[in-house]
């Protein structure tokens, strides 16, 4: 499924509007710490103060019998019981997932932070607010509400006195926040122009919402007719405590209502409440309010190591089946991400291959794979239990029916997906577990992928046809040192950084910058051969493994200790995936070790260059390994750069199109993803872009002139690194 459909500009009261909304989000809400903050701050200064009034109380129950609460709690409690036991039995058909065990005391900082908290929702500053006033009243209201089951059922006696006023005044106050936080979420659904709540509208999002507005509504009127029966007239400034419902009761008492008339009133509202408390409640063990379980537990669940890892096959020569083809072969973390999506759309909205009109929908992906698990997971535990072939029970394929091919193929692996969603469902890992299958089990694959794979095979790299040399770089460098153990750093090149014409200058110019600053480096040339990344993204794990412990046993026997990197796939890999192999090395990007080198003193960048530019993150040096600083800070110390970033930035920003396999693939789709980033970048104004990464630059070097054909208006793309190297002393040698 597409959507692609922009938001239409913002109006400047709007952008007024959203501009307030981000400094209360950034600056006072911070989600549940405020709560208690308010609630300290507020206990402390009520209590603190002597209240003429001190013997306030209140009837608990008044005018209403309680008993019939217990039996639909005890209704209650069996069918949540009932829909954990259900859900848990329909998760246990997947794969082991023992990852879990480790490094607990950082899982439960990641509850508290990502599923408590809820860190994510701030991304989304209209929601946030939104979020923090729902989520906080239900909270403070449910405290609430339990201290008078408290009152009534146990020997305790707290209601009175200074505390009943404190208490009448924030049940009230948090009462009028939930309010305000449901009515934000009606305005986005039914008038604002905010289409991704609308990709998958359901009856039970309609059900939800105004469910939620009755019970704090019907709370505030059974509250009016008490007070307006029991407070108004003869203990008035106990009423002022419950403010909003006071002012309901003023009402009451201004259409002259009888005492008769406003006790039936208070009975009916309080059934009305109850019923729909009750009927609310049950919503969590069918629809999308289960996330109120799922999404503390799914952050408990998060993984501990970097995002840009993806799982190794054990003995991968000895599996029967390689990925995921059904829907027991996934774990059973990955089978519990799909209970706990909320269709929320924050996925798809954020992904380049959907914004280009491409045929994938995260959100999308992730619902069409939990429909599928909901009627065949019943099938294949009954068929597990009767001892019969749990494969044969699915009446269509999973990968190639309920997920297209196209669907699959079309994703960058970028993890803005990934990234944003509040409730830390991984896509990645899923999507390529079921391309893995694909790949080895079916050998389906896109001819020009294939092809890259048969390159690797064949020729060590994925391009196809080069007339370059590995070592062609080296052209006009003079001596270039070969590593052989004793220098401090390997310089890795890469595939892109050698064999591809583009990239010959920023290799000479990365060369010739870490060359200046006196370190002691050296290079494999013809030795060099393709980690193994494309093959692992486009799913062939058996040639990324063959690839990567060759490459291991290579840098074990030449003793390298220390990696530069051109490639941030490159980076990312020996970083963060060849430590699964035992491949243990210390890896720098190539401008992280530049800024590294600015610090130290040992490059002076001083000779102003006097240009507009604006910088792209690549996705896996930015959003996969969280390294933002590094580059930006070596532009700052440029002289004369004036960088302007664009509207996608830093962990945000939009994937140049490469990822994930598709430089080597044809797209389908409305647009090119390049296309899309490069009009972004046009947007700016800016003469030059920017970026760190060799893909990124045959990207926009293809892209920019498809967008802009007048080459005399059109932005130049650039590595940082040949930028830097302008600005360096000119005593460094110019290549």
């Amino acid at each position: 499924m597409l959507i692609s459909e922009k938001n239409p500009k913002m109006n400047q009261s709007k952008l007024i509007f959203y501009a307030m909304l981000n400094f209360f989000n950034q600056y006072f809400f911070s989600f549940i710490f405020s709560t208690t903050f308010i609630l300290v701050i507020m206990s402390g200064l009520f209590l603190g103060i002597g209240i003429e009034q001190s013997t306030a109380s209140r009837q608990i129950f008044f005018n209403v019998s309680p008993w019939p609460i217990y039996v639909l709690l005890s209704v209650l409690t069996g069918l949540l019981v009932f829909g954990v036991i259900r859900h848990g039995s329909l998760w246990a058909i997947g794969k082991p997932f023992n990852d879990w065990r480790l490094n607990i005391p950082w899982r439960v900082q990641n509850t508290v932070r990502l599923g408590v908290m809820q860190d994510k929702i701030r991304r989304d500053k209209y929601a946030s607010v939104m979020h923090w006033c729902i989520s906080s009243s239900i909270i403070v209201l449910t405290f609430v509400t339990a201290q008078v089951a408290l009152e009534d059922d146990t020997p305790l006696s707290f209601l009175s006195g200074n505390y009943y006023l404190f208490f009448s005044f924030y049940g009230d106050l948090f009462g009028l926040i939930g309010l305000i936080g449901v009515s934000m979420a009606l305005y986005r659904r039914y008038y604002d122009d905010f289409h991704r709540i609308r990709w998958d509208e359901r009856i039970e999002d309609h059900l939800i919402l105004w469910g939620l507005f009755a019970i704090l509504l019907s709370g505030f009127f059974v509250e009016s007719y008490r007070i307006s029966v029991t407070e108004l007239e003869n203990f008035p400034e106990w009423a002022k405590w419950s403010f909003v419902s006071y002012v309901l009761a003023q009402f009451n008492s201004l259409f002259g209502f009888s005492e008769e008339l406003l006790l039936n009133m208070h009975s009916i509202s309080w059934w009305v409440h109850v019923l729909v408390v009750f009927f609310w409640l049950t919503l969590i063990v069918f629809t999308k309010l289960d996330h109120f379980l799922f999404a503390p537990i799914n952050a408990f669940l998060l993984r501990t190591d970097s995002p840009g890892r993806l799982s190794r096959i054990e003995n991968i020569e000895e599996q029967e089946v390689f990925g995921v083809g059904q829907i027991q072969d996934f774990n059973w973390k990955q089978l519990f991400e799909l209970d706990a999506c909320v269709r929320c759309g924050r996925c798809t909205e954020v992904c380049p291959a959907n914004l280009a009109g491409q045929p994938l929908s995260p959100m999308h992906l992730i619902q069409d794979l939990k429909s599928h698990f909901n009627e065949v997971a019943p099938l294949v535990q009954e068929a597990g239990n009767k001892g019969e072939d749990i494969r044969a029970v699915a009446n269509k394929a999973m990968v190639g029916e309920v997920i297209k091919e196209e669907t699959l193929w079309a994703c960058r692996t970028c993890g803005a997906c990934v990234q944003e969603c509040p409730v830390m469902i991984e896509h990645v890992p899923s999507i390529v577990d079921m391309r893995r299958f694909l790949v080895m089990d079916e050998a389906k694959i896109p001819q020009t992928a294939q092809a890259a794979l048969e390159n690797l095979e064949m020729r060590g790299h994925p391009w196809k046809g080069t007339a370059l040399e590995r070592t062609t770089w080296m052209e006009g460098l003079g001596d270039v040192p070969i590593f052989d153990g004793t220098q401090e750093f390997l310089y890795w090149v890469g595939c892109s950084g050698s064999l591809v014409e583009r990239n010959l200058p920023i290799t000479k110019k990365v060369f010739s910058l870490i060359k200046a600053s006196g370190s002691s480096f050296g290079v494999l040339g013809q030795e060099e051969t393709c980690n193994g990344d494309p093959a692992r993204r486009l799913g062939n794990e058996y040639l990324y493994q063959i690839l990567a412990e060759q490459l291991i046993d290579t840098f074990k026997q030449k003793n390298v200790q220390k990696v530069i990197t051109n490639c941030p796939h490159c980076f990312n890999t020996f970083k963060n995936e060849y430590p699964q192999f035992d491949g243990k090395f210390e890896v720098l990007h190539h401008t992280q070790f530049l800024e590294q080198a600015i610090n130290d003193g040992k490059l002076k960048p001083e000779k102003p260059i006097d240009l507009d530019i604006t910088y792209h993150d690549s996705c896996y040096l930015g959003r996969i390994n969280n390294e933002y600083d590094a580059p930006r800070n070596i532009l700052k110390s440029i002289p004369g750069l004036n960088i302007i970033e664009m509207d996608r930035n830093m962990s945000k920003g939009l994937c140049c199109g490469a990822g994930g396999g598709n430089m080597w693939q044809e797209e389908v789709g409305a647009r090119r993803v390049n296309h899309v980033r490069s009009e972004e970048a046009i947007d700016t104004g800016a003469d030059e872009l920017i970026s760190n990464c060799p893909f990124c630059i045959q990207m926009f070097e293809d892209g920019i002139p498809s967008v802009e054909p007048n080459e005399d208006d059109r932005i130049k793309p650039f590595d940082i690194a040949e930028v830097l190297y302008q600005s360096i002393d000119s005593s460094s040698e110019d290549n």
